[in-house]
């Protein structure tokens, strides 16, 4: 069986689940290292696959640290993808983010293009790369472009780990009958392994297989503690002005094909993790 081997470029939450994730595959080796300092050494052209995992996300954008989002969303990401393909790598990932669509709330269909909005240094770095990154895309040289959703998992930063602290404490939940489009970090780890199989170039957004409404999220979340919730239906504009993760966001249709794990198990997959490392507390 032939072997892929990757180097993923950047040590944050993805690039570390999708390395240990492809390490216990027998057709996929995946190799990490930090974006900050490292790669520059490494001989790329043992590698089949260059995935750019690094980014700079999950923290207040300001005008002091605009530059730092460019610099690391952007034109790392460039510097990357240049030494991948001199070196004759054959593929070249780079994770992108949904919020390049520029939209808060509603449905984002293929037709849809990005506008990322004006105020949104992440976005635009990301929208911004991956525009340079497509200009270097060849024949030999692909270039995949992955713009997933909300990521959840047991150690990952941003909504979730907040849905989680809210769930705790919670018992009664708003019920707008919203969809959100997710993707467990299992399930986007086990997509971007067909990506690095297939060698193949794009844009992708993968996405769970079916959109989650968040109150059944924080219900399973608090179930998995043996908690009881109680529901009350409320009317979406008004519940997500305050609580935003209450609104519906997500991509239309959803294709489904790679999903290994289903919503209930992972969440509990996620508490689990969460508890073990005791940043949930007690269940």
């Amino acid at each position: 069986m032939m072997c892929k081997r990757v180097l993923v470029v950047g040590t944050g939450y993805i690039g570390k689940n999708f390395a240990d994730y492809a390490g216990g595959k027998e057709d996929i080796a995946a190799d990490i290292v930090d974006s900050r300092s490292g790669w520059q050494q490494i001989p790329f052209d043992n590698y089949d696959c260059v995935l750019y995992a690094a980014g700079i996300a999950h923290r207040k954008q300001t005008a002091q640290n605009k530059d730092l989002y460019y610099d690391i969303n952007r034109d790392l990401a460039v510097d990357v993808a240049q030494k991948a393909k001199f070196a004759g790598v054959g593929q070249f990932i780079y994770l992108s983010s949904m919020s390049v669509y520029g939209k808060k709330v509603g449905e984002i269909t293929q037709h849809i293009k990005p506008d990322p909005r004006h105020n949104d240094y992440y976005a635009h770095s990301k929208f911004e790369a991956e525009a340079k990154l497509k200009n270097l895309a060849q024949e030999g040289f692909a270039v995949a472009i992955i713009r997933p959703p909300m990521v959840y998992g047991g150690d990952c930063p941003g909504k979730f780990g907040w849905l989680v602290r809210l769930a705790k404490y919670l018992p009664i939940v708003p019920d707008t009958k919203n969809k959100r489009s997710m993707i467990y970090i299992g399930n986007l780890s086990d997509f971007l392994c067909r990506i690095v199989l297939n060698g193949t170039g794009g844009v992708f957004c993968p996405q769970n297989r079916e959109h989650v409404n968040t109150a059944v999220l924080v219900k399973l979340i608090r179930a998995g503690w043996g908690k009881k919730t109680i529901t009350v239906s409320l009317p979406e504009p008004l519940v997500a002005n305050i609580c935003p993760a209450f609104a519906s966001l997500f991509y239309s249709p959803v294709k489904a094909g790679y999903q290994i794990f289903e919503l209930e198990d992972s969440v509990k997959k996620s508490l689990h993790s969460l508890c073990t490392m005791r940043v949930c507390g007690e269940k």
